[in-house]
């Protein structure tokens, strides 16, 4: 089995939809507060920087959906406080992160979430529309 292959996505892709049960104690993701403005900018940073050149339009892979909001999105200590709309939009970025970096991606997100606020690297913009088709105000 391929570490990235087709198997190992349909599995990951079922264990998310079985659902754990919530459980007291920290958050799963260990990263500081934050808005879905703030989380999705990051991601659609990182996910942006890691897509190859010819890829113009970014779209989340369906089955790295469910992972993305699985693993990440709804793991987040503030995703309950997000509307269902900020989640899925969060989600779509996570996706094409993980798409395209795999679980080093992940962890970029969260070593970048982890930051001190304000310590944006320069030139590390967006520019190109993706999930959501935001442009370069989300």
């Amino acid at each position: 089995m391929e570490a990235d292959g087709p198997e190992v996505r349909a599995y990951i892709a079922a264990l998310v939809r079985m659902g754990a049960p919530e459980v007291p104690g920290p958050p799963a993701l260990a990263v500081p507060a934050g808005t879905a403005a703030e989380v999705t900018a990051v991601a659609r940073r990182l996910a942006l920087r890691a897509l190859p050149d010819r890829q113009r339009r970014p779209e989340p892979t369906p089955g790295l959906l469910a992972v993305a909001r699985g693993l990440v999105v709804d793991v987040h200590p503030c995703a309950p406080g997000w509307t269902v709309a900020e989640r899925e939009r969060l989600a779509g970025w996570v996706a094409v992160l993980i798409e395209h970096r795999g679980e080093d991606g992940v962890q970029e997100l969260v070593r970048e979430l982890c930051r001190e606020p304000g310590r944006e690297e320069p030139g590390r913009g967006a520019g190109r529309d993706g999930p959501g088709r935001e442009l370069d105000g989300d």
